[in-house]
């Protein structure tokens, strides 16, 4: 009989699976946030300001150049940076004494100081004061709660379904997908506004070009380095680990230089995509969850 309870037991603690995960799951601390541009805005203070940064697991510490002058920040190795546009762009570096997110307090980080005016004034945002990236990330399992407007900060995290990934250039979540059936590797960037981009050498080899009926080339969008030039159409079908997508607005950039001309991953999915879920990134268990 002992056998007989411990084997229904089993039963049905397989059965229950994770659904018992919620109560596991304690946030350490939560922090509301705005989506603007399908990007994750959240407040952070330096100096009794209070300004205005993207949560962007692509990136690390940020300042715009016009938030550092403010602060009358020093900086330093002056360089030139490449990011998303066909242009690279002065940067510097300065340290700020104390950032304060939530509850936590970042001390004396070095953050690149860019001018991020040109992204802020074409896209006709509010703000755009600063990036906080990955260096603040890494250390948990990050869940932005797109339908309720919250980012919770886990020291782990488990739920159903979990889709495994790797670090691409040391910081950016790399998965394996299927795009129309084809096996695909492709980052992902919560500080990426459109949904999907297909790069372009991939596109060309699996003839997607002349599979759909592209636009013509026009601008999607804005990065560090200038204007992303794509043509853009509607992707039949995507799919994530067991989740199916279709139907997913998609451009091709047509940049020769800058991060989306790299012909070392096949796509990038953004926050088009992400803000339908309960989204979370666990670097510690290199897990993602689309709940």
């Amino acid at each position: 009989m002992r056998n007989l309870y411990a084997a229904l037991a089993l039963t049905f603690l397989l059965m229950l699976g994770c659904t018992n995960c919620g109560a596991q799951n304690k946030p350490v601390f939560s922090i509301p946030f705005t989506l603007i541009d399908n990007r994750q805005f959240i407040d952070v203070t330096i100096k009794h300001h209070t300004f205005h940064f993207i949560l962007d697991c692509g990136a690390d510490y940020g300042l715009d150049a016009k938030t550092a002058k403010l602060l009358n920040l020093e900086q330093s190795n002056k360089t030139r940076q490449s990011g998303a546009g066909a242009k690279t762009v002065e940067a510097g570096s300065a340290i700020v004494d104390t950032a304060k997110i939530g509850p936590v307090n970042i001390v004396k980080a070095h953050f690149l100081v860019i001018d991020m005016s040109e992204i802020r004034e074409k896209l006709h945002l509010p703000y755009l004061d600063g990036i906080i990236g990955y260096t603040f990330m890494k250390d948990y399992a990050v869940q932005t709660d797109y339908p309720g407007r919250v980012i919770h900060f886990y020291k782990s995290y488990k739920a159903d379904s979990p889709v495994p990934f790797v670090l691409y250039q040391g910081q950016l979540p790399r998965i394996n997908v299927q795009i129309d059936g084809i096996n695909a590797s492709v980052i992902i960037d919560t500080g990426d506004r459109t949904a999907f981009t297909l790069f372009n050498h991939f596109a060309i080899k699996n003839d997607f070009m002349t599979k759909y009926k592209l636009s013509d080339t026009t601008i999607t969008g804005y990065g560090l380095g200038g204007p992303i030039y794509a043509r853009t159409f509607t992707l039949d079908h995507f799919k994530i680990g067991k989740l199916s997508l279709a139907n997913v607005a998609t451009r091709i950039p047509m940049l020769k230089t800058g991060a989306f001309a790299d012909k070392n991953i096949d796509g990038s999915i953004g926050g088009g995509v992400l803000k339908k879920y309960k989204f979370t990134i666990d670097y510690k268990k290199q897990d993602l969850y689309f709940e």
